[in-house]
């Protein structure tokens, strides 16, 4: 996972390698203040196994949590998924943790 920050839009983006992967074999959740990418890659059902003498692919379920800034709901939050690259944005703050100046008196 890459984790990105852009100062001009005040956005993060965490980009994921999945290859082989489809969109819906991939699940994005967004829960309190906690961003969890999760899913499973699976053998394709014509895998021969015979043979085999190096596997480097892997298999199984995997899940990834991020912690988010508080406030953030599940609309703030776009992903899209090209050629096993998944791509999530997401605000740099919740809309009640931006900063906010205060005139002095």
């Amino acid at each position: 996972m890459d984790l990105h920050e852009n100062s001009e839009t005040k956005a993060v983006t965490a980009t994921f390698e999945l290859p082989g992967m489809r969109q819906q074999d991939v699940n994005i959740e967004v829960h309190g203040n906690r961003l969890t990418i999760s899913g499973e890659s699976k053998f394709s059902e014509n895998y021969d196994r015979s043979g085999c003498l190096v596997q480097e692919r892997s298999y199984g379920k995997f899940s990834r949590t991020l912690q988010i800034p508080q406030g953030i709901k599940a609309e703030d939050v776009h992903a899209k998924m090209e050629h096993g690259l998944l791509t999530v944005c997401f605000p740099k703050a919740g809309p009640d943790q931006q900063a906010q100046r205060v005139a002095i008196a």
